[in-house]
């Protein structure tokens, strides 16, 4: 039995270590750095990432009481990127009730719906501040351009 158990242990062992250098499936042809293909997919590559909002993020979260406050930085950003983001990955409750484009003026939205009541935009020159009136509490949402960055904070406040 311990012969039968060293042969098959021994034969394991062989068969494992045994080096196959036959060419497998997963192995690409390399393309020159100047080739035509290449320079072509760099390209659009570049056209395709100038397009995406900016993911990139640095984000703090407080609580207070019964106050939650999260703040991110987004570097290199502007308000309405940051603004379509927020909206696009629904970081805030109703986020979808926002309007289509960062508003250029203060107003006030009547929603009257699902607890939520109004969504009010304060506009200033470098600050945007959006306030959505819920029956059990606020939420409010500022945009804040800092030279390139743009400073998000979003304040959950209960009644």
């Amino acid at each position: 039995m311990r012969n039968i158990s060293f042969i098959a242990i021994t034969l394991l062992l062989i068969t494992g270590c045994k080096n196959d250098s036959k060419p497998t499936a997963n192995e690409t042809e390399t393309m020159k750095k100047d080739s035509p293909v290449v320079k072509a997919f760099a390209k659009e590559k570049a056209v395709e990432e100038s397009k995406e909002i900016p993911t990139l993020k640095e984000c703090t979260e407080k609580t207070v009481d019964y106050e939650t406050e999260l703040e991110c930085i987004f570097p290199k950003s502007t308000m309405e990127n940051v603004y379509q983001k927020t909206i696009k990955e629904k970081e805030l409750e109703k986020a979808e009730l926002l309007l289509t484009e960062l508003p250029k003026q203060s107003s006030e939205k009547e929603i009257h719906q699902d607890g939520l009541e109004t969504i009010s935009y304060k506009v200033s020159p470098n600050k945007v501040e959006i306030e959505f009136l819920f029956a059990g509490g606020v939420t409010t949402l500022e945009l804040e351009q800092k030279g390139d960055d743009v400073k998000r904070t979003i304040i959950h406040s209960a009644d």
